[in-house]
């Protein structure tokens, strides 16, 4: 079995492996109630179970609403005007965010799992 991310005879970046998931936020909860729980109380709670787990960067990214560098998300306002500017001909999924997780190797992203 390979363990070892990437592909023979590359190197840097290309030499990890990603996992990416698609965040729900609960039914009734708003977007800011979203943003801030993410952006607070999970982010708390996820940093030591990332450190655990040797992920080499965490991130959470989508189209829409820039909140900083690394924080998006694609709430309502955002699906609205992809919608609007597709003329309503736009298949989008229902995700409020996107997280992505890098590891070094599919060790740690098996353990991670």
């Amino acid at each position: 079995m390979v363990l070892e991310a990437g592909y023979p005879n590359t190197k840097g970046f290309r030499k990890v492996v990603k996992a990416t998931i698609l965040v729900k936020k609960k039914p009734g909860m708003s977007d800011a109630d979203f943003i801030e729980h993410y952006n607070h109380k999970h982010a708390q709670m996820a940093a030591s179970v990332l450190q655990k787990h040797n992920v080499i960067t965490y991130s959470l990214v989508c189209l829409g609403l820039m909140l900083d560098s690394r924080k998006t998300y694609c709430l309502q306002r955002d699906r609205t005007i992809v919608q609007d500017m597709l003329h309503g001909k736009a298949d989008m999924l229902d995700y409020d965010a996107i997280c992505t997780f890098v590891f070094k190797d599919y060790k740690d992203f098996a353990r991670f799992m």
